[in-house]
């Protein structure tokens, strides 16, 4: 019988064996920690060691952050989109092991986390990390931590984030003459699919992912509408040899991203001038396959400087599509759904800006004070 306090047993092969409760289930592993020995008082030992320099003791978590990482992944990966597991381990991997991944989550208090965004900022000073990226680091050791809370019923104290994101100012769109230009370039162009792509998503406010993964069965020329039901991304492949990377068709962003957009008419004219077989790729790789969108970047910026317009993102087409809209008399309900946001206020607050000519417009609908 073990003494009163203690749980040291001498075992039937003669050794004496003392177990310790863990603080957290580890894959692979128990519910507790055994140490052995040739006496009773050799066992006390191991184990006071252990409680000491361990800390295995009640209580603590002792789990390190990189075999928290490992649970998180097992528990929620089959939750998540490629491009989504390829970012967090892109991320946890670069960032959070080399910093924490030694450390039990005990240890991971709010000095804990303000040092370790301290250490990334001396680390890449030079390639200078945004505050929302930092946060977004912070947050990820954040949901790990309450993930394993959550699953093993440890109390462990939450680190606060310790990077204060303020609110990015908005960024203004391509002014309408360089989009005016832009646009009857590609229309003489329609021929080429890679024109005729960045039509529609001019036309369409598509993001570059749903562009590239769009297939002629995807636009209905009858119904005069483009179904979006997938996007491509590259993502790294961490299940193979060397961690390469590689194309991979996904379901949109979010479930509003799944839609269906009516085409204006300029741009159903065109396609219909180009309709080809439905299972050929609206843009298209050399050699018929998915075009990456990096490469779809990379040739709109080739075409920017052929209409000699100063470089600006693809994505900031988005950004005009909605402006225009809005200018147009969307009601930020429709537009939002056009968007395939989840919520109106995510247009509002991201996508729509309101030019010069516009505010001016508004300006002379104000009248004088007067009563007369």
């Amino acid at each position: 019988m073990p003494k009163r306090g203690e749980n040291i047993y001498k075992r039937r092969d003669g050794r004496w064996e003392g177990r310790i409760k863990r603080s957290a289930y580890l894959q692979g592993g128990g519910k507790y920690q055994s140490v052995y020995g040739k006496t009773y008082g050799e066992v006390k030992r191991k184990l006071d060691e252990a409680r000491q320099e361990k800390c295995f003791a009640a209580g603590r978590c002792t789990i390190t952050m990189k075999e928290a990482v490992n649970i998180w992944y097992a528990d929620k990966r089959g939750d998540w989109k490629e491009g989504t597991y390829a970012v967090y381990r892109q991320t946890v991997e670069k960032y959070i092991i080399p910093g924490l991944g030694e450390q039990p989550l005990y240890k991971i208090n709010n000095q804990a986390m303000a040092e370790f965004v301290a250490k990334i900022r001396r680390q890449n000073k030079e390639q200078g990390l945004s505050g929302v990226y930092l946060f977004y680091i912070c947050g990820i050791v954040q949901r790990v931590m309450i993930h394993i809370q959550k699953k093993t019923g440890e109390k462990l104290e939450i680190p606060a984030n310790p990077v204060s994101v303020e609110k990015r100012p908005k960024v203004m769109p391509p002014e309408i003459r360089e989009l005016s230009v832009l646009e009857k370039y590609l229309l003489q162009n329609t021929k080429d699919n890679t024109c005729l792509g960045i039509l529609t998503a001019l036309h369409t406010g598509l993001r570059i992912g749903e562009l590239c993964a769009l297939t002629w069965k995807d636009i209905d020329l009858e119904t005069g509408l483009l179904h979006v039901r997938s996007s491509l991304q590259r993502v790294r492949d961490y299940d193979s040899p060397g961690k390469k990377t590689r194309l991979a068709v996904v379901t949109p962003k979010t479930s509003c991203s799944v839609r269906d957009i009516p085409i204006p008419p300029v741009l159903l004219d065109a396609l219909s001038a180009c309709k080809k077989d439905s299972s050929c790729k609206l843009v298209s790789g050399a050699r018929g396959d998915w075009m990456d969108p990096r490469t779809l970047q990379y040739r709109f910026q080739k075409i920017l400087e052929e209409c000699g317009i100063d470089h600006f993102n693809f994505h900031m087409l988005r950004h005009a599509f909605a402006t225009r809209c809005m200018e147009k008399g969307f009601d930020s309900k429709s537009l939002s759904e056009i968007l395939g946001h989840s919520s109106i206020q995510i247009t509002l607050n991201l996508y729509v800006h309101s030019t010069l000519q516009r505010k001016r417009c508004l300006m002379n609908l104000v009248d004088s004070y007067s009563c007369d």
